[in-house]
């Protein structure tokens, strides 16, 4: 037997959701709002912000995401705080577009909900909420993951307005492919690697779009070109010539090939902690999933009185195992303990829409709405289902690094299963129910200890007392040490780097210091230890076709290689005869900084 709530206390329902959701959802906004001025990494987020410095003068890049980034960053003066206030602004308005789109959909597939606006606004909170997981570990700074998951979520929530008008009858408004392609031609600019989910969301809207008549595939395949092609002309006119930037990109690509994971060696990598992710989430959450099990078949009273138990239980050990094992934090320390939280929200959706379909098959249970769901349904709930996973493709991590960030479309998933379960019992919607509040508090929780605890590459918002005092990194706060000790790089090479945009180069890991002292990079502004010859690689590039004028200033936290000496033979430098140690590395925060040797005469006489 079932309970199905009346069309008041649903109204009444949906009001607490838009309460609790919508206060999770300005709790990370606010937070994120309020680090914007805190914190600074001088290696992945400095790197960032390097390559959008000089997004229009260097065109070795592994990615084209400074051409989306850097042009946004000039015009907000390099500021770094505006800059990530915009991250934070398009954060926002892409689950607000995602959120709206599902809802909108979603009506058509829920008839029996109430007529009320409250019930888009309900649903568009609970995503707005989830979103807070793209602030969970990441530097604040964008990147090229944020261009790829805002992608995946805007090529989505097309497809859901593409199933909303075939559900209804109505022709798809030719706007939507050209939204499609713009956003597939930004994507594969910032991200080449993003083809594979492209992919998947294009076989999705296909599958929709069959659902009409193949002649609006025909005719969406040729206004998404028309995006695409409107998207190169955009990037070729107002942006960089195309015939610079993809050689560019090639090149980088090029340069790593020998020392990057193979497809293969990806693909395993891929499998292997996934597995393991799927192992230790059944251990930490499976009593957890059996309950859920069992709340949607439980159509006995006595049953259902065991099922409402054996469910409390594990809700209680679940949420214990999550607060002791620190499943609730932020911070890329505790990636691996909140994926366990994260996919085992998911997991009950899962569980519990099978339980559903198979009780109302069966006959143990009343037939759920999921009983009654189309294929252009399924297919789209298995793409949010995957798209955390798939949308990741391309990083050297596990696929649940990055892509858990993507978290709103598993809420989206929970949203659609606890909507289309109301013949189970009431116990099955309340598990569901309780799982997925209790998914947003931990991933509001999440947002806020990995913005202000643990920031990435950073000492704690505590900490961070000291303004700097530098001009590219005006309006942030550091830690007083680490002020201190840029601020006195900066006054040791100020005579080198009077003039902004003095050649430097940063090994390893340290383009932020290449950005605070105004120098700018001699080739890929990325220098990692382990890619020695792709830093080799791109000095000899670029003083093949240009040498740099004056030689570059040389800052190491290790002993320069053969590798960087050999380089810079390309450019007419010899390490030995050429360069001189500014100061002992105890004088230079403990770094080696080499200056020409012709300078540094200049200056100690002048």
């Amino acid at each position: 037997m079932s309970t199905v709530p009346s069309a008041r206390s649903r109204v009444a329902l949906l009001a607490g959701v838009i309460m609790v959701a919508g206060g999770l959802a300005a709790w990370w906004i606010l937070t994120a709002g309020r680090a914007a001025n805190e914190g600074f990494d001088i290696t992945d987020e400095g790197y960032y912000l390097l390559s959008y410095r000089w997004w229009d003068s260097n065109p070795l890049a592994l990615t084209g995401v400074q051409y989306l980034y850097g042009p946004v960053f000039e015009w907000f003066g390099y500021d770094i705080v505006r800059l990530r206030l915009f991250r934070l602004f398009t954060v926002v308005v892409v689950h607000l577009l995602f959120g709206y789109s599902f809802m909108r959909w979603l009506r058509g597939r829920r008839p029996g909900m109430p007529p009320t606006r409250l019930w888009e606004i309900a649903g568009t909170a609970v995503i707005l909420a989830a979103g807070g997981m793209c602030y969970s570990w990441l530097p604040q700074t964008p990147g090229y993951n944020d261009v790829v998951l805002l992608g995946v979520l805007t090529l989505t929530s097309c497809v859901l307005w593409m199933a909303a008008a075939v559900d209804r009858g109505t022709p798809v408004p030719f706007w939507i492919f050209v939204v499609f392609g713009l956003v597939i031609g930004v994507m594969l600019l910032a991200k080449w690697t993003s083809v594979v989910v492209i992919g998947l969301i294009v076989i999705t809207a296909v599958v929709v779009l069959a659902g009409q008549t193949w002649r609006s595939v025909a005719r969406g395949i040729l206004y998404a070109l028309g995006g695409i092609v409107l998207t190169a002309l955009v990037v070729q006119l107002f942006v960089v010539r195309l015939n610079v930037a993809v050689p560019g990109i090639v090149k980088v690509n090029k340069f790593i090939a020998g020392t990057s994971y193979s497809p293969a060696e990806l693909l395993q990598l891929y499998w292997s902690s996934t597995i393991d992710l799927f192992g230790r989430t059944l251990v930490a959450h499976g009593l957890l999933l059996i309950a859920t099990a069992v709340t949607v078949i439980a159509r006995w009273r006595r049953l259902r009185i065991a099922a409402a138990v054996i469910a409390l239980i594990a809700l209680i050990l679940s949420v214990r195992r999550v607060v002791v094992d620190d499943g609730a934090l932020g911070g890329s320390q505790h990636i691996p303990l909140y994926a366990e939280t994260l996919l085992a929200a998911v997991l009950v959706a899962v569980v519990a829409a099978a339980g559903a379909l198979i009780a109302g098959r069966v006959g143990v249970t009343d037939c759920s709405r999921l009983s009654r769901e189309n294929r252009r349904t399924w297919v789209i709930l298995a793409l949010l289902v995957v798209l955390p996973f798939v949308q990741a493709f391309g990083t050297n991590t596990g696929l649940y690094t990055i892509g858990f960030n993507a978290f709103a479309a598993w809420a989206a998933v929970l949203i659609a299963v606890l909507t289309g379960i109301w013949a189970t019992p009431i116990v099955a919607k309340a598990t569901v129910g309780l799982v997925l509040v209790g998914s947003l508090v931990a991933t509001a929780t999440i947002a806020y200890t990995g913005l202000l605890r643990y920031p990435y590459r950073s000492v704690g918002h505590a900490q961070l007392t000291a303004a700097s005092t530098l001009p590219a990194l005006k309006g942030l706060y550091l830690a007083p040490a680490a002020e201190q000790n840029y601020h006195l790089l900066a006054n040791d090479l100020h005579p080198y780097a009077e003039t902004p945009g003095r050649p430097m180069l940063a090994f390893d890991k340290m383009a932020g210091l290449v950005l605070m002292l105004g120098g700018r990079p001699v080739g890929e502004a990325w220098i990692a230890p382990k890619e020695r010859g792709r830093t080799a690689a791109g000095i000899e590039e670029v003083c093949r076709k240009q040498r740099p004028a004056p030689p570059p200033v040389l800052i190491l936290n290790r002993a320069i290689s053969d590798a960087e000496i050999t380089a810079l033979h390309a450019c007419g430098l010899d390490f030995h005869a050429d360069y001189e140690l500014l100061a002992p590395a105890r004088q230079t925060i403990g770094l080696q900084v080499w200056v020409p040797k012709a300078e540094r005469a200049a200056v100690a006489t002048g």
